[in-house]
C-alpha cells in the first residue's frame, strides 16, 4: 500500500539531500541518524559510505556493524574513539541504535561524543524511528546529522519500481507497478526481492517476459497471495485463513512476507470503510492514499464482512502484531497466526 507521505519538516533532509550533499561529494559527516523504514536505501548509503571511506575492499579492520539491543552505547562509543587500523578512516554501523539509548544516562554518553566527533571515525545511527523530543536527536538535527528515509509513496514509489525494473530489463508497465505495491505495500526491500525473482523467472526461461505475460503473473500472485488470504478475513473463517497462511509458509514465505500483507489490507480496508461512510467516492478515496481504485474489488469481502466497527478492531489488532514483530520473544509464526484469530474472532469467541 502507498501511503501518503509524512511531512518531515523543512529542515530535515531526506535521501536524496544524503546523495546530492555527501555521496556524490565524498565528503562525509563524522555522524549520520538515518531514521526511517526505507532499510533497503538506507544498507545502499552505508555499502557506499563503506566503499569509498574506506577503499573497494573495505577493509575489514575498520568496518564495524552493531546490533543496538546487542551492545552498551560504552562499547559504541569507544569504539568511535578508538584509532583506525592500518588506515586514516573507519566506519561504525549501529542498527536500532534508539534501542542502546533507553535511559537518560546512555543518551548522555551519545550527547558527550556528538558535541565532540572524532574526525577519523564515521558513526553511522539506523533506527526506523527517532523521537525528535530527545536531546540526542536534537543535536543530530541541529548538526545536520539527521537524514529523514521514510519509504516513498504514491507515484514516488510507482516510479521506484519502474526504474528497479528498468534495471532489471522487465517490461513493467506504470498499473502494473501500481498492482505490484499494492500487492507488497511500499517496504523497497519486499519490492526489489519481488522484481529480483520476477528477473529470475525470465532468466530461467531464456527469454524477455512480455508486457501481456509480466500482467498476468503479477495478477496470478494479487490472486494467490492478496484475494485469497484476505477474501476470507471475516468473523468465523479463521480455519480457511490459517489454512492459506500454512499453505503460503510451507511454499517459502516468512511471517514477514506475509505479516505486511496482512496489515496493508486492514489499513486499506478502513480507510476505505472510513472515507465511503463521509460519503466519499472510491475515485476520491484514491486520490487521497495514493490508491489505484480498481484495487478496491479485492477488499470488498473483508469491508462487507467486518464492517466499521470490526475494521477498527481488527486494525488495532494488525498494529500490535506489527509491534510483537519487531520486539516480542515470540515465534514469528505464532503471532501471525494470533493475527489471524483476531481478524477472524467471531461475536461468540
Amino acid at each position: 500500500m502507498a501511503y501518503p507521505r509524512k511531512n518531515k519538516g523543512p529542515d530535515v533532509p531526506g535521501f536524496q539531500d544524503l546523495v546530492d550533499q555527501d555521496l556524490k561529494t565524498g565528503k562525509f559527516r563524522p555522524v549520520y541518524l538515518l531514521a526511517g523504514e526505507d532499510t533497503l536505501r538506507i544498507e545502499g548509503v552505508v555499502e557506499k559510505i563503506r566503499k569509498d571511506a574506506l577503499g573497494e575492499s573495505g577493509s575489514p579492520f575498520n568496518f564495524h556493524v552493531f546490533q543496538g539491543d546487542q551492545i552498551p552505547v560504552e562499547k559504541i562509543v569507544q569504539q568511535a574513539l578508538s584509532l583506525p587500523m592500518l588506515g586514516s578512516c573507519q566506519v561504525i554501523w549501529v542498527k536500532h541504535a534508539d534501542r542502546c539509548l533507553g535511559s537518560q544516562d546512555t543518551q548522555g554518553i551519545l550527547e558527550k561524543y556528538l558535541d565532540r566527533p572524532v574526525p577519523e571515525s564515521i558513526l553511522i545511527l539506523s533506527a526506523d524511528k527517532a523521537d525528535k523530543r530527545k536531546k540526542w536527536v536534537k543535536v543530530c538535527l541541529e548538526k545536520k546529522y539527521f537524514f529523514d528515509f521514510t519509504p516513498p509513496s504514491g507515484e514516488a514509489l510507482i516510479q521506484w519500481v519502474l526504474k528497479a525494473a528498468r534495471r532489471e530489463k522487465l517490461p513493467l508497465e506504470p498499473d502494473q507497478a501500481r498492482i505490484l505495491c499494492d500487492l507488497v505495500g511500499n517496504d523497497l526491500m519486499s519490492l526489489k526481492s519481488e522484481i529480483d525473482k520476477l528477473a529470475l523467472l525470465a532468466e530461467d526461461r531464456g527469454q524477455a517476459i512480455s508486457a501481456e505475460e509480466l500482467g498476468r503473473i503479477i495478477m496470478d500472485q494479487a490472486v494467490l497471495e492478496g484475494y485469497e488470504i484476505t477474501a476470507n478475513l471475516e468473523p468465523g473463517k479463521t480455519p480457511e485463513v490459517l489454512k492459506t497462511w500454512f499453505r503460503l509458509s510451507e511454499w517459502g514465505r516468512s511471517p514477514f512476507e506475509i505479516a505486511p500483507l496482512l496489515i496493508s489490507r486492514v489499513r486499506k480496508g478502513a480507510i476505505l470503510a472510513s472515507g465511503r461512510d463521509q460519503g466519499m467516492s472510491d475515485k476520491d478515496i484514491g486520490a487521497l492514499t495514493g490508491q489505484n481504485p480498481w484495487s478496491f474489488r479485492y477488499l470488498e469481502p473483508m469491508v462487507r464482512g467486518m464492517g466499521r466497527q470490526g475494521l477498527g478492531t481488527a486494525l488495532q489488532a494488525a498494529l500490535e502484531c506489527d509491534r510483537r514483530l519487531k520486539g516480542s520473544p515470540l515465534k514469528p509464526d505464532v503471532i501471525i497466526e494470533k493475527l489471524i484469530m483476531d481478524l477472524c474472532r467471531s461475536d461468540g469467541d
